[in-house]
């Protein structure tokens, strides 16, 4: 039975078919443009647009991803090979992580005018050293601080696979697991287990879409305009200058998230411009270095007026998109290499 809605929906067949999500390095690529503008408050139209809420854009995608992948293989292998998920994971994360820590170490040495963040930084490098950042009590905008997504990543590599897939083998109960947790989370109502309901999100939208009864329903619900979806995101920009609801965050995310996922539209089109999909595929390597980027640009431009600000954006970008290249190529390219080599079955 086809479940193709239209010409511009994918069908479940040809969903099921292919583990490439066309649209995700330029959402990426976007969504590190927006963190890069909450971490200029200098600018004040930049408060407007609630960069920091990318984050959750970035925890979604992540959620489906590793999810909808570890389905694949085991519908193709009949079990998951957890041991070589966590060396393409760790060999993914922790050279350019680590690539940051010696940078930062280096910078805020040498140069004086961020002495003063030298401290912050000596205090919380256990921190950073054991892939522990989120619980680091620096104040905000402080260096290193905005490496808080890794350390929340690494643990929902770390337990999620190993509680959902080795423990649990029904679909059901694992989707039925995955929302109890999501809603406990959001009753305990820290940010951090916000954080991870965004990523668990994603994770419910990627099971939803292996069964084709939820396939049929998600495409429904995203059989709209690309404007429903951007509406949607505009309203919550609104909302969050008022009151801060981070579970809508969540949905917000997730079901953009999904529209770019089943449907061939305008917006993907837009998210498939090539600046945009390059920004998407270093946007690691450039969430790592924007900070410290930005605080060089605060040496030269000033922080506390809007041209500063602008100019500090401005050089940001010139600074961090090269600087991520060479990151991609001295280290994460070939730790992603070495990672196929380990696990690869004729290694």
């Amino acid at each position: 039975m086809s479940l193709t809605l239209d010409r511009n929906q994918l069908s479940f067949a040809d969903y099921q078919e292919s583990t490439f999500r066309p649209g995700f390095d330029g959402l990426r690529g976007i969504g590190f443009l927006l963190v890069m503008t909450a971490h200029i408050p200098a600018v004040t139209l930049f408060s407007y647009l609630q960069g920091w809420t990318a984050v959750w854009v970035f925890f979604a995608i992540s959620g489906y991803l590793v999810t909808m992948l570890l389905i694949r293989e085991e519908r193709k292998t009949g079990a998951i090979a957890f041991g070589p998920f966590l060396v393409r994971r760790f060999l993914r994360i922790v050279p350019g992580y680590a690539a940051a820590i010696l940078i930062y170490w280096g910078a805020l040495f040498s140069l004086p005018p961020l002495a003063g963040e030298y401290g912050f930084f000596k205090e919380e490098l256990p921190y950073y050293l054991t892939l522990m950042p989120e619980y680091t009590h620096s104040p905000v905008f402080t260096m290193f601080v905005h490496t808080w997504i890794i350390g929340v990543e690494v643990k929902f590599y770390l337990f999620f696979p190993a509680i959902v897939f080795l423990l649990i083998r029904n679909p059901g109960w694992r989707f039925g697991v995955t929302l109890a947790t999501a809603v406990l989370l959001t009753a305990q109502g820290s940010f951090r287990a916000h954080s991870y309901c965004a990523i668990l999100a994603g994770v419910m939208l990627a099971q939803i879409l292996e069964w084709p009864r939820g396939y049929a329903a998600m495409a429904a619900l995203t059989r709209v305009p690309a404007a429903v979806p951007l509406g949607l995101v505009a309203a919550l920009f609104v909302m969050l200058r008022y009151v801060e609801v981070l579970p809508a965050v969540a949905v917000v995310a997730t079901y953009l998230a999904a529209h770019v996922v089943l449907r061939d539209g305008i917006m993907r089109r837009v998210l498939g411009y090539g600046p945009l999909v390059y920004l998407g595929q270093r946007s690691y390597g450039a969430y790592l270095l924007h900070v410290l980027a930005i605080h060089i640009g605060y040496m030269a431009f000033g922080s506390t007026t809007d041209a500063g600000g602008l100019l500090t954006a401005g050089f940001t970008l010139l600074a961090t998109i090269p600087a991520a290249e060479l990151l991609y190529r001295t280290v994460e390219r070939p730790a992603m290499d070495l990672a196929r080599r380990l696990v690869s079955p004729t290694a």
